[in-house]
């Protein structure tokens, strides 16, 4: 008898230790999550907390920047190690069947037939950038792209077949579609996916190729936008205003918004001295009026003596009215 429960005790006990072991080996597994044509958003509670109408906007900005600056981060390290990996075989002068294998797989994921586009396209930009970009498309946080669909970037859907959400406005009287993203991670995959592949940002990929200073590769940006330099100078003022350059590395002093676009700057100056002169004008106009007043007939004159008394009067009625405006 005591044999039957012993061997029933070692039964239950090997089943128990098999079971653990499964549980702590799946921390570590990443699952390919099944394809859906409508998939299910994952919403952070860091969402629904940006969310709140309570919150001030400083506090909306930092925990805007703590949500979607590690995911950022780690997107991007990701990506970088894919860039090491290509950049460590394009150096080889051999290559085994795996590895060229695995270059023409990226070859055809990025669209283009050679190592060297193939690593402009794979390169990564810094984080303050890619953060302030996310900041001004979603409104730090609040935009529906962002919260209905993890689209951080405003990227547009061109495919009846993915997932996708429509705009509230339309183009030429059609409707205008967004991509929809499953994860946050996914929807910043995605920007850089766009970056890397799309025409319009071909001299912004030659230029991060050259330089890691963010400040400098603002003004290739103005094509992400119909705004042109007007966005250029929107993504300097979030950069800088925030001192999102902090979380690059290194980090770059920001620079002069002339140094950036100058024409931009200029037109600016320009119209802001016309607008004064403007002002100016006016004022002298109004100088040269001469204004000559009538007494009212039906006025009663007053005194010589309680002229000064009526004055003061007027004066403490101007200091209540004054007082009475709220700031």
């Amino acid at each position: 008898m005591q044999k039957v429960v012993l061997g029933a005790v070692l039964v239950l006990l090997s089943v128990t230790l098999y079971s653990l072991y499964d549980i702590i080996a799946s921390f570590g597994e990443e699952k390919e999550p099944a394809y859906s044509k409508t998939p299910k958003i994952e919403t952070p509670l860091q969402k629904a907390a940006l969310k709140k109408k309570t919150l001030g906007i400083q506090e909306k900005k930092r925990r805007f920047i703590a949500m979607i600056l590690p995911e950022v981060r780690k997107v991007k390290a990701l990506l970088d190690k894919e860039y090491a990996r290509a950049e460590a075989l394009a150096a080889k002068t051999e290559r085994t069947r795996e590895e060229e294998a695995w270059l023409r797989r990226k070859m055809a994921q990025y669209n283009v037939n050679g190592v060297p586009c193939l690593l402009r396209r794979m390169h990564t930009h810094p984080v303050s950038l890619v953060v302030a970009q996310a900041a001004l498309e979603t409104g730090w946080g609040t935009s529906r792209f962002f919260n209905e669909a993890n689209n951080v970037f405003g990227i547009w859907s061109y495919h009846e077949e993915e997932p996708r959400i429509p705009a509230s406005h339309t183009r030429d009287g059609k409707t205008v579609y967004v991509k929809k993203f499953k994860t946050l991670s996914d929807g910043i995959r995605g920007y850089f996916s766009m970056i890397g592949g799309g025409y319009a940002y071909t001299a912004f990929r030659q230029a991060r190729m050259r330089t890691d200073n963010p400040f400098e590769l603002l003004r290739h940006l103005r094509h992400y936008s119909e705004l042109r330099d007007e966005y250029v100078a929107r993504l300097y003022y979030v950069m800088k205003a925030n001192k999102l350059y902090r979380y690059d590395d290194p980090s770059y002093a920001p620079m002069a918004l002339g140094m950036i676009v100058p024409e931009y700057v200029a037109q600016k100056r320009e119209a802001a001295a016309r607008k004064h002169e403007s002002e100016e004008r006016q004022l002298l106009a109004l100088d040269e009026i001469k204004v000559e007043t009538v007494p009212d007939a039906n006025e009663t004159a007053v005194p010589c003596e309680d002229e000064e008394s009526v004055a003061d009067e007027e004066k403490a009625a101007q200091e209540v009215s004054l007082a009475a405006t709220p700031e």
